[in-house]
């Protein structure tokens, strides 16, 4: 009777002590894919996560250049879903696949402004060019609407947001955005989900968004989208060369270009269900 007793105890005792991530549906082996994705992307990707089924995948928000940060120092997850195809170039030493998931627009939403001609009188809310490319391209964006336009002026937007802006004899415009920081009429969040945050609660009065994003917080219903010059949306490249430095690496600004990478089984199944989605209903064109 004894035997049993202790017999009894040494199993409860080994049970306790195995950490309970090996019990259950979620042990080694059954965890959910883990995903990087952009907060423009957040829509899709949820809809491809319920493809999957229950625990099929664990959406970590972070922005593309941050998530890139924690790829290059070993923090690499199943997927990685991108606003930004140019990044995935700096992505070395792994194997991966891709997957193109679509073009798509940069636009200015604002809550009372109706057009451009009054965007030297709003507050503005601009993403961190180091966590996040919107960050960078806004950059862009306000750059060629003060140098093309005369909307702002640039030595406002350098001061206001702690960047600079050089044009080489080649005709390439450098963005130094390694020292950001915003003050003045400029506020700024680490991607565009924070500064969305700041919008919706009246702190700024206009922020730079991307397509996708618009349709899936239905800001078309809700507030202005003002389109910008064609020249400058990036659903194309850029009439001009931009270069942004930011803290991670130099980036060439070029058309927005969404695009998933996996790095192992789970996240070619994940890619899998990217694949049999209408990215249109989400405003990205596949061309």
């Amino acid at each position: 009777m004894w035997r049993a007793t202790l017999l009894a105890t040494l199993l409860l005792a080994v049970a306790v002590s195995v950490p309970t991530a090996l019990w259950g549906p979620h042990r080694r082996g059954e965890e959910a894919a883990v995903i990087y994705v952009a907060p423009t992307l957040l829509k899709l990707a949820n809809d491809a996560a319920e493809m999957l089924g229950q625990g099929g995948a664990d959406l970590r928000v972070v922005g593309s250049v941050a998530a890139l940060r924690l790829i290059q120092q070993g923090r690499v997850p199943d997927a990685y879903l991108t606003v930004d195809s140019e990044l995935i170039k700096e992505i070395r030493d792994k194997q991966f696949r891709r997957l193109i998931l679509g073009h798509f627009k940069l636009h200015l939403v604002c809550k009372d402004l109706t057009s451009l001609q009054g965007l030297g009188g709003v507050r503005i809310g601009v993403a961190d060019p180091n966590t996040a490319p919107i960050g960078y391209r806004a950059l862009a964006a306000l750059y060629w609407l003060t140098t093309q336009y005369g909307y702002l002026r640039l030595e406002e937007i350098e001061e206001g947001l702690s960047v600079s802006f050089a044009k080489r004899e080649d005709g390439a415009v450098i963005i130094d955005a390694r020292g950001f920081n915003a003050r003045g009429k400029f506020a700024a969040r680490d991607d565009l989900a924070g500064v969305a945050s700041l919008f919706e609660a009246g702190a700024v009065d206009c922020i730079f968004a991307h397509t996708p994003f618009i349709v899936y917080k239905r800001y078309g219903e809700r507030f202005n989208v003002i389109e910008l010059p064609p020249e400058i949306q990036f659903a194309d490249n850029p009439p001009v060369r931009f270069l942004a430095l930011t803290s991670v690496s130099e980036v060439e600004i070029k058309s927005f270009v969404a695009e998933a990478v996996s790095f192992s089984p789970a996240g070619d199944q994940f890619l899998a269900a990217l694949e049999r989605i209408d990215t249109s209903m989400y405003g990205l064109e596949r061309y």
